[in-house]
C-alpha cells in the first residue's frame, strides 16, 4: 500500500472487481473526456490481467472507502504513463490530487522511473489542474493521444521528471 495524506493507493485485488465493474460502466464516472464502452465482468478482468506493464491501483480514503482508480503503464523507454478517475461523489475533495501526488512521490523516492507522463483532453480543466498542482509541465499537444469513443483526438501532454520533483522538495 502507498500511503498519502488523504488517500491510500493499493494494487487491484479480485475483491475490487465489483467496484471497477460498477463504475467503469457508469457514463458519469467515465466522463465526457474519455471513451465510454460498457464492459462485461469477464472482459474487465481480462483487461486487468492481460495488458503487459499495466498496474491498476484502487484509491481509498483513509477510512477505507474506495473512491477511484489510478492506472500506471510502463512504457518502452521505462517511463510511466498514468491515468486516474474518482467517483462523482468524491470529486472536488482533493482525493484525486492526493492520489497523483502520492503516486509521483512513491515512484521518484523509490526510483521506479525517471519520468511520469499523462495525456488529457485539453478541455478537461480539472485533470489538468491536478497535474499542474503536482508539478507536471505541459510539453505540448498530440493529435492522436486521447481516445473518445473510438476516435483519437488532440490531447494535452504532460510530464514530470525526477530532477524537477527533486527541485520542488
Amino acid at each position: 500500500m502507498i500511503s498519502g495524506n488523504r488517500v491510500n493507493l493499493r494494487i487491484f485485488e479480485d475483491e475490487d472487481l465489483d467496484f471497477l465493474y460498477k463504475w467503469n460502466n457508469d457514463v458519469e464516472y467515465v466522463g465526457k473526456y474519455e471513451s465510454f464502452k460498457k464492459m462485461s465482468r469477464e472482459n474487465l478482468m481480462m483487461r486487468l490481467n492481460s495488458v503487459v506493464g499495466l498496474t491498476w491501483y484502487i484509491i481509498e480514503t483513509k477510512q477505507g472507502f474506495r473512491v477511484g482508480q489510478l492506472i500506471s503503464r510502463l512504457k518502452e523507454d521505462n517511463s510511466l504513463n498514468i491515468g486516474y478517475r474518482v467517483i462523482p461523489s468524491a470529486r472536488n475533495k482533493g482525493y484525486c490530487s492526493d492520489a497523483v501526488k502520492t503516486f509521483v512521490n512513491y515512484v521518484f523516492k523509490n526510483k521506479v522511473a525517471l519520468k511520469i507522463t499523462a495525456g488529457v483532453h485539453p478541455d478537461n480543466v480539472a485533470s489538468r489542474k491536478i497535474l499542474e498542482k503536482t508539478g507536471f509541465k505541459m510539453i505540448g499537444f498530440d493529435n492522436n493521444s486521447v481516445e473518445i469513443n473510438g476516435v483519437l483526438v488532440k490531447g494535452a501532454l504532460y510530464e514530470i521528471m525526477l530532477e524537477d520533483w527533486q527541485n520542488k522538495l
